[in-house]
């Protein structure tokens, strides 16, 4: 692992399995400006040869194909961006529109978190020694939920922890150390606006399970309902409402209204809870970030090599690598919630070039086949963005 010398029963929120209970084509041809995202339903293109075929025409042979294979799932909604790194060339559909992000916004947490390091902003470092609080610990995935309050850990851990296995516990006590108006504005300093990141993993599963004093009642619809009623500002001071409120709870009486809660309800009513309460962003912002990152526009040389070899120490395989050779080097990270499957993250082409690969999928059935289809898509979609750029 590169670290920098710098001294300075509804569902579980998981990185890759999904437990449930209680290709528009839009194109830039960039080279020294940035790339402008062209709106949905439309597209455009530079002619210029490449290895024998012109831009237009493979980013062409692209969306044909992976048109086919959303096309074979209609009752899933299906959001990819695939950016070739070098260029700024992309494809995408749906790009511009919200998703639930489930452990993908993990990223942005992470990069955020460097960044602050990096610039001094907080006077922490790699072995910097973080306190578990009891308010940062969260069920679902992960096994720091388990530790004492007060445990020790340090900045490396947490982040490996994060990012390799989506540890929830970890990735509450990064966010609390960064602060939530850091995490809310990150994305849009970075140039990226298609985004609504604001909560904890607490937060948000507290908000699910109907905490809060602007929820009416337990039931998820009713929940999810609601929530989509409330201003931007309103779903942050809730959030913030429930941060406060539940900050004393231990971790078994955190599960036991999770099990409580699920009841007499549905899969699809929690599904529609489960998508609907839950950190948001577009496949292009996402795919867009990971190429900022790659260019070092976002983390100078050693933090950008640090957070990268953390996104390639990914555990959980089974959607961007799914398809693609063994060996290939693949920079990634996956999320899952209730009816959500997705994947974000680079790979090194059959070329050799980076390519950011984004597929986020949504109104995932409840099955084992249903989850496994989905990580199909995202395979041979990946597989696709491997072959052609």
């Amino acid at each position: 692992m590169f670290k920098p010398n710098i001294l300075n029963k509804r569902f579980l929120r998981l990185g890759a399995v999904l437990l449930t209970g209680p290709i528009c084509l839009a194109l830039s041809a960039a080279s020294q400006a940035e790339p402008q995202s062209p709106p949905n339903g439309g597209y455009g293109a530079q002619k210029s040869a490449v290895r024998g075929y012109t831009q237009t025409s493979r980013l062409k042979a692209v969306k044909q194909q992976t048109d086919a294979i959303v096309s074979r799932h209609p009752n899933m909604r299906i959001g990819y961006s695939i950016v070739h790194v070098p260029t700024g060339h992309s494809v995408s559909h749906l790009g511009d529109e919200l998703f639930p992000l489930a452990s993908v916004f993990k990223i942005p947490v992470m990069l955020e978190f460097c960044r602050q390091m990096q610039d001094g902003v907080i006077p922490l470092n790699l072995d910097h020694q973080l306190t578990v609080r009891k308010s940062d610990i969260c069920i679902g995935s992960g096994k720091l939920k388990n530790a004492a309050p007060n445990s020790k850990i340090t900045v490396d851990k947490a982040i490996n922890l994060m990012i390799t296995v989506s540890d929830n516990t970890a990735t509450d006590m990064i966010i609390n150390t960064i602060g939530g108006k850091s995490l809310r504005s990150c994305m849009e300093s970075w140039g990226l606006t298609d985004n609504k990141i604001f909560m904890t993993n607490r937060q948000a599963w507290l908000i699910s399970l109907g905490k809060g004093s602007l929820l009416p009642d337990a039931n998820p619809e009713h929940i999810a309902s609601a929530w989509k009623k409330l201003s931007y500002a309103d779903q942050i001071a809730l959030a913030e409402e429930v941060y406060r409120d539940y900050a004393d709870i231990s971790v078994t009486q955190f599960q036991k209204m999770e099990d409580e809660s699920g009841l007499g309800y549905t899969f699809t009513q929690w599904r529609k809870c489960a998508e609907t309460v839950d950190n948001m962003s577009s496949p292009n912002d996402f795919s867009q970030l990971l190429r900022k990152l790659w260019n070092r526009e976002i983390l100078e040389e050693e933090w950008s090599e640090y957070a990268l070899s953390v996104l390639a120490a990914q555990k959980y395989n089974t959607r961007i690598p799914k398809y693609l050779p063994p060996g290939t080097k693949t920079y990634h990270k996956t999320g899952t919630i209730c009816g959500v499957v997705n994947d974000s993250g680079i790979i090194i082409s059959r070329r050799g070039e980076p390519v950011a690969v984004t597929v986020f999928v949504s109104d995932v059935g409840a099955s084992d086949a249903d989850s496994d289809t989905a990580e199909q898509i995202i395979g041979k979609i990946s597989k696709i963005a491997w072959e052609n750029f």
